[in-house]
């Protein structure tokens, strides 16, 4: 049956917010980057239907069932199938004012494309893409082999506006449909285990029409086209109903000494002769005073994956320890548990094809809060053979004092007990191994960023909410032995 034919339809209008940088690729290169941003019509990254109609499926069925996801989003196992009764349209990227660029814009609509702040900056991207740095980590901490690489994102604080909408079904169905909007899962792309792609909910206006009444068949066929047209339709505030299942906390970090992570570009409107060779991290976001949104250049960031890596490899380094296994061999040993809470990249060995492992672990990408103070130091090589400075290479480095940082971290515990029942292990070990591992960054055993080893990247810290408690389950087993 088409699910169009349905009697009841449900219609959502609702706007999302990119809470940390979103970076939606083609899966394709460009000329510059290893990926590209999807865009519109109008050069204007934007959210694809099926991206986020992918992502409401996936936490649909992990918080209702496999069966109840198929009898709403449709499946299809050979000849037999349903249709999706959920329909999902493109995210349309939000001006300044808020109001969505719908469709191709032409003639005078065309002019907001150079006019608005919000939109002109998002257009820009498309030559001049903000890029995010990566590199992988070897079982020894220090960059592997070929594993430099970087993706295309869209900075924080764009809006997107979207329909969404339910064919038939009970209304207790919609409520939680709609729920999924505000749900801690709720993350779109690429890197969402390393602090990019988290979508939150600004606005949901909704409504139901039972199209066998006159009236309300009236009023389903007055609504307005535009994704921004709410007349019709109520505000809506549902709530996430995810239970115990997601943790989450935040981890709260001030600095002890000098601190850089990554590497910037300078500013080109800053009144310097010369700015320093290494300068820390600065990236636009968009940020919202009520309705109207502004473009905010350069703000100091604080990525998720400066910390991610770090956190993996004192991880694995106490999951070893918990778990009785000894460096007593050359050959390295990967940690399952590391598997089972940060995931594993799809990847080919020798002709056989192993599966990806997604982690429950999920950091975001924070902002420094307090304006720190800079700090330039000079630094010079020096020759190996001869013991003096070498020619040409004396350089600078703008390094930062002070400064607080709140990073969010979300645990998906339900997924994790299953990988770790999967993978034959105990949860508790695990969670030991995080707890400690959370423990030495908090207290200054874990250096953070770069020039670690003189000193830099101590941060003292604690770990606030939810999250924090279910870890804080060692200390009884500490005080039980």
């Amino acid at each position: 049956m088409n699910p169009m034919r349905e009697p009841v339809i449900h219609v959502a209008r609702v706007v999302l917010e990119a809470a940390t940088p979103l970076s939606v690729t083609t899966g394709q290169p460009d000329s510059v980057l290893d990926t590209a941003l999807v865009t519109d019509a109008n050069g204007l990254p934007a959210l694809p239907g099926t991206s986020l109609a992918g992502v409401l499926r996936h936490l649909w069925q992990a918080e209702y069932g496999e069966d109840s996801a198929k009898a709403v989003f449709g499946y299809q196992e050979g000849d037999e199938g349903t249709p999706s009764r959920v329909s999902v349209s493109w995210g349309a990227l939000l001006d300044s004012r808020g109001q969505p660029a719908e469709g191709l814009l032409l003639g005078a609509d065309r002019k907001r494309l150079r006019e608005d702040d919000v939109l002109r900056a998002a257009a820009e991207l498309v030559e001049q893409p903000v890029a995010r740095e990566r590199v992988s980590l070897s079982e020894r901490g220090a960059a592997a082999d070929t594993g430099k690489f970087d993706r295309a994102i869209l900075p924080a604080g764009h809006r997107f506006a979207l329909e969404l909408t339910l064919a038939g079904g009970t209304d207790e169905e919609w409520q939680q449909l709609l729920g999924l909007l505000g749900h801690p899962g709720l993350r779109a792309g690429g890197a969402t285990r390393a602090g990019l792609g988290r979508l939150q909910r600004v606005t949901c206006h909704a409504g139901t029409f039972d199209r066998r009444d006159r009236e309300q068949a009236a009023a389903f066929l007055a609504l307005g086209r535009g994704l921004a047209d709410t007349e019709g339709l109520s505000e809506h505030q549902p709530a996430a109903q995810t239970g115990d299942a997601w943790l989450t906390a935040t981890l709260r970090l001030e600095p002890e000494g000098p601190w850089r992570i990554g590497q910037g570009e300078p500013d080109p409107e800053a009144n310097e002769e010369k700015p320093a060779d290494l300068l820390p991290v600065t990236e636009g976001r968009i940020r919202w005073d009520g309705g109207t949104g502004r473009v905010e250049e350069r703000s100091l960031l604080f990525p998720a994956s400066g910390i991610k890596g770090a956190l993996a490899h004192r991880f694995v380094f106490h999951a070893h320890c918990l778990a009785g296994r000894w460096a007593e061999d050359e050959t390295a040993t990967e940690a399952p548990e590391k598997t089972a809470l940060f995931g594993s990249v799809k990847q080919d060995t020798k002709g056989k094809t192993e599966s990806g492992w997604a982690g429950c672990l999920t950091l975001d990408d924070a902002w420094v809060e307090a304006e720190p103070e800079r700090l330039r130091v000079m630094h010079n090589a020096i020759d190996r053979f001869t013991g003096g400075v070498r020619d040409r290479v004396l350089f600078e480095e703008e390094d930062l004092l002070g400064g607080e940082v709140r990073l969010r971290l979300t645990l998906d515990r339900r997924r994790l007990e299953q990988y770790a029942a999967e993978l034959d292990m105990d949860t508790d070990t695990i969670r030991q191994a995080l707890s400690r591992a959370l423990s030495d960054l908090c207290e200054g055993r874990l250096a953070l960023g770069s020039r670690t080893t003189i000193g830099n990247g101590i941060f003292r810290g604690r770990l606030e909410g939810p999250l924090g408690h279910w870890l804080d389950g060692e200390q009884r087993t500490m005080e039980a032995a």
